[in-house]
Order: C-alpha cells, then sequence, then structure tokens
C-alpha cells in the first residue's frame, strides 16, 4: 500500500542507467566494412534479418529502465549458446561465423548488457558502503560520551561471560561447583599489542571496551573505504558510448560500427573485472607510483574481450562474492542485536506489565466505558459530522434543498383577504364606489394604508365609544391582518434565500470535519512516508549534508578532480540523502533531487559543489524543512 501515499526516489545508479541507455539508443549505427583478418565472412552470405536469438535479446534489453536481474541473467544465457570466434586483433569481440548485421545487433546487445552489470555492481557496492556507514555512524554515537560506552558494556555482558564459560563438554557437575568468575582479561578481546596481557591487566572495562568499540569502528571505517573507492571508480570510468565511440577513437562521421561498441563494451567489462577482483589474463601495468593498498583509476591494457558467459560469470559469481565480501564485514563488527540492546530494559518489563495490568483489572469496568464512549465519539464523528453532510450535499443537489416549508399560495391568500377587508371598509366607512374602490384596492396591493390609518386615527378619538360602536375594532383587525400578510411575505423571502444557498450552508457545515480528516490524513501519510520519525531522520539529513560538505572542503584544491575514493564516498553520501528523500512529497522531493544531482554532476568544479551545499543549507535549514 506504500504506493499510494509515495514512490521510492531513484537511485544514482537508475538515473545513470537511464543516462547511459538513452544514449545507447540515440548512437547511430552502420553495418561496418568486413575487417582483412575476418576472411571468414566472405563464404558466408549476408542476411538481412539478425538471429532470432539476437533479436528476441535485443527487445528484451530495448529499455531506458533497469531491466531485472533475473530477466538479463536469463538473456544472457540465451546469447551464451550462440557460437562465438573469441577476440580480435584489436582486443575486442569478432564475431566470424556471423553475418555483418548480426555482429551490429550483438554489439549493441552486449552494450546494453555490460551497462546493465556495471549499474548492478554500482547499486550492489553503494548498498553496502551505506550499511557500513550506518554501523560506523552508530558506533560513532555510542562513542562519544563514557555512558555510551558503559550502555554497550552492560548490553554486552551476557555475551562476554557465556564467551568465557568453559566448553559444554565440560560443564559437568564438579566443574560448575569448581566455577570461578573469569578474570577480567578473559571478558574483553585481547589488544593486538605485544604487551596486550599487561595492558589488559591495567586498563579499565570502560577503556578496554572503548578499545573493541575502535576497532570495530575501524574495520568498518577500511570497508566503507574500499567499497567508495570502488564505487568511484565506477563512477568515473563507466559507459561513455557518445565520447568514446564517436569521438575518442578520432572518428568524425555521424555513424559508428559494431566494432566500436565491441571496444567500448571490452573497456567496461575490464573496469568491472578490476574492480570485483577477477582475474584477467593480462599483464597489469606498473603501479610504481601508488601504494601497495590503493587502486588505480583505470583497468590495465590490452583489454580483454567481453562475452554473455563472461557477463554471467560476473553476475551470478563474482557479484556475490563481492556483496558476501561485504556481509561478512558487517556480520562481525555491526552493532549488537536488538535482543542483546534490549535484554537490561526487558528485565523491567514483567513488573511494569503487571501493574499495568493490575491497574486495568481493578478499573475494569471504567476502561469499558471509556472504550465505548471513545467508539461512539468515532462513529458519531463520521456519521453525523461526515456522511450526514455529505448525504444531504446529495439530496441538495438532486432536489434543489428544502426551505422553510412557506407556501406561495398562503401569502397569496392573505394579500387578498387582506385586499377585500380594506374595500369593504371604504364602502362602509367612506362610502366609495367604482373606480374609488379599485383604486384603493390597488393602494394595498402597493402597501399603502393611508386610509385604514386615518380611519384608526380618528377612531381613537373616542376609544370606548368607537371600539363598541364605530369601527376601532375593525381597523385593529384590518392591521392585524397586514402584519400577517408582511410576516408571511418575509418568510416566503426567506425560504427562497434559503434555498438558493443551501449547498454554501451545506458545503461550510462539512468542512470542519473535513479539515479534522485531512490533518489526520496528512499526520498518517507523514508516518508512512518517514516525514514524522523526529529526531532519527533530522540527524539522518544533517549528517549526510555535513558529509558531503567535509568532503568537498577536504578536496585538494590545486586541482579539480577528485580522487576515487572521495568521489565514492560522495556518491555514497548522496546515495544517503536520496534515501531520506523519499519521505519528502512530490514538489519538495523534486527541488531536492536536483541540487543532488548538481553535487553529483562531474562537470561541476568543487567551489560550484560547495555553493549547491550552501544553497541547499539556505533552502532546507538544519531540520531538512522547507522554508520558504
Amino acid at each position: 500500500m506504500a504506493f499510494l501515499f509515495h514512490s521510492s526516489a531513484p537511485s544514482y545508479a537508475d538515473e545513470q542507467l537511464s543516462s547511459h541507455l538513452s544514449s545507447l539508443s540515440t548512437l547511430p549505427l552502420s553495418v561496418p566494412p568486413t575487417p582483412s583478418y575476418a576472411t571468414a565472412t566472405s563464404s558466408h552470405p549476408h542476411s538481412d534479418k539478425p538471429n532470432k536469438k539476437l533479436q528476441s535479446a535485443l527487445h528484451d534489453l530495448s529499455s531506458t529502465k533497469s531491466v531485472p536481474r533475473e530477466k538479463l541473467i536469463e538473456v544472457l544465457e540465451s546469447l551464451s549458446t550462440i557460437p562465438s570466434q573469441g577476440a580480435g586483433r584489436d582486443g575486442y569481440h569478432v564475431e566470424a561465423e556471423k553475418s555483418e548485421i548480426d555482429g551490429v545487433v550483438e554489439a549493441e546487445v552486449l552494450g546494453r548488457a555490460i551497462t546493465m552489470v556495471w549499474k548492478e555492481a554500482l547499486q550492489t557496492l553503494v548498498d553496502g558502503a551505506l550499511e557500513l556507514e550506518e554501523e560506523r555512524a552508530w558506533w560513532d554515537s555510542s562513542l562519544n560520551t563514557r555512558r555510551g560506552v558503559g550502555v554497550y558494556l552492560i548490553q554486552t555482558m551476557p555475551h562476554r561471560i557465556y564467551a568465557a564459560l568453559p566448553p559444554r563438554s565440560k560443564l559437568s557437575r564438579p566443574e560448575l561447583r569448581a566455577f570461578k568468575m573469569p578474570p577480567r582479561e578473559a571478558l574483553f578481546q585481547p589488544l593486538r599489542t605485544k604487551t596486550s596481557a599487561a595492558l589488559t591487566a591495567i586498563t579499565s572495562p570502560l577503556n578496554l571496551t572503548r578499545r573493541e568499540m575502535l576497532a570495530s569502528r575501524s574495520e568498518l571505517t577500511l570497508a566503507r573505504d574500499d567499497a567508495a573507492q570502488r564505487v568511484g571508480v565506477l563512477a568515473s570510468q563507466g559507459p561513455r558510448w557518445i565520447s568514446e565511440v564517436q569521438n575518442g577513437h578520432g572518428q568524425q562521421a555521424s555513424t559508428s560500427s559494431g566494432n566500436d561498441i565491441y571496444q567500448e563494451t571490452a573497456r567496461i567489462y575490464n573496469i568491472l573485472c578490476y574492480v570485483l577482483d577477477v582475474p584477467v589474463p593480462v599483464a597489469p601495468q606498473s603501479t610504481s607510483k601508488r601504494s601497495k593498498s590503493s587502486r588505480a583509476s583505470s583497468p590495465p591494457s590490452p583489454l580483454a574481450a567481453a562475452s554473455p558467459v563472461s557477463l554471467l560469470h560476473l553476475l551470478n559469481t563474482h557479484l556475490p562474492q563481492a556483496k558476501k565480501k561485504i556481509d561478512s564485514t558487517l556480520t562481525t563488527h555491526k552493532r549488537p542485536s536488538a535482543l542483546t540492546r534490549l535484554w537490561f530494559p526487558m528485565l523491567f518489563l514483567p513488573p511494569t506489565l503487571y501493574v499495568v495490568v493490575s491497574a486495568i483489572v481493578r478499573n475494569k469496568e471504567w476502561m469499558k466505558e471509556q472504550v465505548k464512549n471513545a467508539k461512539e465519539t468515532i462513529k458519531g464523528f463520521f456519521v453525523q459530522w461526515v456522511w450526514e453532510p455529505l448525504e444531504g450535499i446529495g439530496k441538495t443537489l438532486r432536489g434543489g434543498g428544502e426551505g422553510l416549508g412557506v407556501a406561495p399560495t398562503t401569502v397569496k391568500s392573505d394579500q387578498e383577504s387582506l385586499e377585500r377587508m380594506v374595500i369593504d371598509l371604504g364602502r362602509d366607512y367612506y362610502h366609495l364606489s367604482g373606480p374609488a374602490l379599485d383604486a384603493l384596492g390597488d393602494k394595498v396591493k402597493s402597501g399603502d394604508m393611508e386610509e385604514v390609518l386615518r380611519v384608526y386615527e380618528k377612531e381613537m378619538q373616542s376609544p370606548v365609544k368607537n371600539a363598541l360602536m364605530g369601527s376601532l375594532i375593525r381597523t385593529l383587525l384590518i392591521q392585524v391582518q397586514k402584519t400577517k400578510t408582511d410576516l408571511s411575505l418575509s418568510l416566503l423571502s426567506l425560504d427562497h434565500l434559503l434555498r438558493s444557498q443551501q449547498l454554501t450552508f451545506a458545503f461550510v457545515g462539512v468542512a470542519p470535519s473535513f479539515l479534522v480528516l485531512y490533518g489526520l490524513g496528512g499526520w498518517f501519510r507523514g508516518v508512512w512516508r518517514g516525514e514524522k520519525r523526529g529526531k532519527g531522520r533530522k540527524r539522518q539529513y544533517f549528517n549526510g549534508v555535513r558529509s558531503i560538505e567535509r568532503l568537498l572542503i577536504t578536496a585538494p584544491k590545486d586541482t579539480q578532480e577528485m580522487s576515487d575514493k572521495d568521489r565514492g564516498l560522495l556518491i555514497v553520501s548522496v546515495s544517503g540523502l536520496r534515501t531520506w528523500a523519499t519521505g519528502l512529497s512530490g514538489n519538495n522531493r523534486e527541488g531536492f533531487m536536483d541540487d543532488l544531482r548538481m553535487v553529483e554532476d562531474p562537470r561541476l568544479t568543487r567551489g560550484d559543489k560547495l555553493r549547491v551545499v550552501e544553497r541547499i543549507w539556505r533552502s532546507w535549514g538544519a531540520e531538512g524543512k522547507r522554508s520558504v
């Protein structure tokens, strides 16, 4: 269900793969002329269509996106059954038994396959370096204070005691009776010095524990640097389909042959062999100017040819071996397991559970009442404040809504009754007839009650007499009817107003509940994506940006080129921030990813990348929250 809320940020290897495959797709190819040494092709007729296996492989790999590893292995296995001659005189692959169009198609298939293998190797090493860096950061945080070292000592004490016990075969009853606590030096790893026993005897347990932690961090740092250096070599010596094939060999033509792609494929294959420590049948270059522990930024030459079998060997054997090597270091020097870290707090879990359960049992009725109230509250909110208002909006859209229930016929009847009463008063009191009565009726229709009020004022001069013998009561009743008519008209106008604005009132009524649901949905969405992880997420962002800035500051100032190790560490640090960016919303993430791509761009100088880092600090602050 995670795809409903967010999509993962693309990795550096995925973006580079898409870019290189796009370059390979736009590379114009032409059928090359027959080489002078490939005389075997002259005896075979040229075919207009490539081999079916090659055509199927090209179709499976013709994508700018990453092909699943299993699919890539399947394609390479199908290609490995096609016979090949081997390497030509220039070191690249030559298919002497195939037609020229088969050679071109196979060149593109091998180019795509070697690019995907390069991506798999790069992604594996970056992921391994990130895991090593994560464990190394945990040791760093524990080594910052004496409290962290003491907590680690307490956490690992059961393992230390168990490791110091005699073998299980010697744990007989007499041995148990004669068992004594092992000496202090038996509880810690021996120091790597000639006088380790003497130093262990005089060193405090906290210092011995700190030495163990420093040793684990050192091993993780060395393994991370080695993986980062390999990443730097792969990144700097990656596929160069445009520059190497069209310009690197001095060709100025607008098209390139399959032989050029074979050469670039062989170069990438040798890079992969060099990074993954795969032996190739070539003599290494002289490394007199480099230390024994350093790795060259490019493989030795001449180049060894690549083939589907060799690529399968890389995928199935050497790449898992590189991953296994990293996992071996992690297994030995990673942080203690969750059970080891939590066994001491878990000692307090039983009494805590006993107290909590006892409190719940004692207040069982109250707890039931609170649970019932909570259920009714939630149900009432969704039914009365969400569902019923939405249902009312639907009824309003279908039937036009409901007003005050005032019928227009009632208002008309009251108005006609008032007119008749005033006309009868004019006939009896003023002795009007004909057109005069019609004029009086028109005045009443327009709301003019002057004639009635004159009679009322005159009758009020003798109220008692006129109440009994005059028209005072009659004029009062006419005014009551006038008031009733005005009230009916007002209610009818209000009814029309309510009917016209009922949809607005319905949306205003449902707006607060939707604001509550929107807030809750945003909170849950943030928790799901990782935005609400608090200090851990802020620390990941802060440390990642600081690591990038430190690498750029410490880079050599006399040259713009970074070493393979520094370049790999930079890619690993940026990859950690790419993982962090998964928790951002779409618009914010796109801007942040653009900044990260600029940091990774090898065309930018060190100073330009530092300016990009300054923009990240300015735009996202120290906590990773976008500031406007």
